[in-house]
């Protein structure tokens, strides 16, 4: 699987000559990808770019060339002043570890005024300072954006209706972005047939930009569901608690279950519970340096998804053609990580993903539309924590630091 993505990004460079953009009429074609390659010192995990992907460094494999290697084009269609269209397709590592492309993006704008348009269809799941690219490479300064912040929510987009006004406000520009809808996600492992909903989404954004500077806040709450084979059926964790009795082997009989609350059952599982996610973001670009720093929280109802902080902190300095940079990444959790039911214990220890890290990187633009980044991070596993890790293994140990290592090529044409 490595090789065809490797093949189908050299395709892609081959075949569009790094041009960087094509038009017919009212169409615009635009593409982009990357091509990376990951070291990981953790051999007892591996290291995963987001929760939909199956495998990645570290045990599975010593290099790996799937977790942010990614390939994807987009079409702008502009009918008049009116009414313009975008459709965005992207093949990454999904959760069945195939790159199967998918439509990130595909809606209708409606301009009504100069300064209001409606979007209907799908749009980009935008929490974040670069929701806009987040999946193009070549715009953003990091080999990938930190895990701490952009690795735990799985959706890409949501199906619906935005609505979105600019205003200027003396020398401030402000947008506002308005989105309900739904959204859906496969999770890994393929063979588990899981999938999180987000359904009766509503989100609202207002960013501020006065020269260099732009401060964004947001904020999105949903109705969330997580279906699993493994952790609804009839032997997962919540079939136990919901079971008054249990078979023991010794005696061969049914007998009462010591695990038994269907009120922990209830809270625990996530079957349309309300999720809230905000967040708040700066970003300080006068051209020979930037600074960003984005903080997000995760809330609402108690249950498996455990409460917390997370955000990170970024600079970097231009020297020509070279643009190093340094990044602070942490992750809290605010909610606890301990239950004195050990069945529910055992559920939330899984999902203890709290982290800190320190990265160091380099991004070189050695050519037109090409940039190669190098980067390497410390990361920093919290006590009872498996971080940005999966297909845990016997013998990891949580609260320790392990190394990751990746060189990545960015292009657009």
């Amino acid at each position: 699987m490595q090789r065809r993505i490797m093949c189908l990004l050299a395709v892609g460079l081959a075949g569009t000559g790094l041009s960087a953009q094509s038009e017919t009429g009212m169409f615009k074609f635009s593409g982009f990808g990357t091509l990376a390659v990951t070291q990981s010192s953790e051999k007892k995990a591996d290291f995963i770019t987001n929760y939909s992907q199956p495998n990645g460094a570290g045990f599975s494999r010593n290099l790996d060339f799937g977790g942010d290697s990614s390939l994807g084009g987009q079409i702008d269609a502009t009918f008049n002043e009116t009414f313009s269209a975008v459709v965005q397709a992207i093949s990454e590592r999904r959760y069945d570890a195939t790159f199967t492309p998918y439509l990130n993006m595909a809606h209708l704008k409606i301009n009504l005024t100069p300064s209001l348009s409606v979007q209907v269809g799908r749009m980009p799941f935008s929490a974040f300072l670069i929701s806009q690219y987040q999946k193009v490479g070549y715009a953003t300064p990091w080999v990938r954006p930190p895990v701490e912040v952009y690795q735990f929510n799985p959706l890409n987009a949501v199906d619906g209706v935005g609505l979105t006004w600019r205003v200027p406000v003396g020398e401030v520009a402000l947008t506002g972005q308005a989105v309900g809808g739904s959204s859906s996600a496969r999770l890994a492992p393929k063979s588990e047939n899981a999938e999180f909903k987000g359904d009766d989404i509503v989100s609202a954004s207002v960013s501020a930009a006065y020269g260099n500077a732009t401060f964004r806040v947001f904020h999105l709450q949903m109705k969330g569901t997580i279906n699993s084979d493994r952790i609804d059926g009839p032997a997962g964790p919540f079939a136990i608690l919901r079971s008054p009795t249990m078979y023991y082997p010794p005696l061969g009989v049914m007998v009462p279950n010591p695990y038994y609350n269907l009120t922990l059952a209830d809270q625990f599982q996530i079957k349309k519970d309300k999720l809230i996610y905000q967040s708040v973001g700066f970003n300080y670009d006068p051209g020979g340096w930037f600074l960003m720093i984005e903080e997000t929280r995760e809330s609402g109802d108690e249950n498996m998804f455990l409460h917390f902080t997370a955000g990170y902190a970024t600079l970097g300095v231009r020297f020509g053609d070279w643009t190093p940079y340094a990044t602070a990444g942490w992750k809290h959790t605010t909610s606890p990580t301990t239950n004195a039911n050990p069945v529910v214990n055992a559920i939330i220890s899984t999902m203890n993903t709290a982290q800190s890290s320190y990265s160091a990187g380099v991004r070189w633009d050695f050519h037109k539309n090409l940039a190669l980044k190098v980067q390497h991070d410390i990361v920093k596993n919290a006590i009872g924590s498996s971080g940005a890790l999966t297909a845990i293994q016997l013998g990891f140990k949580t609260g320790e630091s392990y190394n990751l290592s990746t060189v990545a090529l960015n292009f657009v044409f």
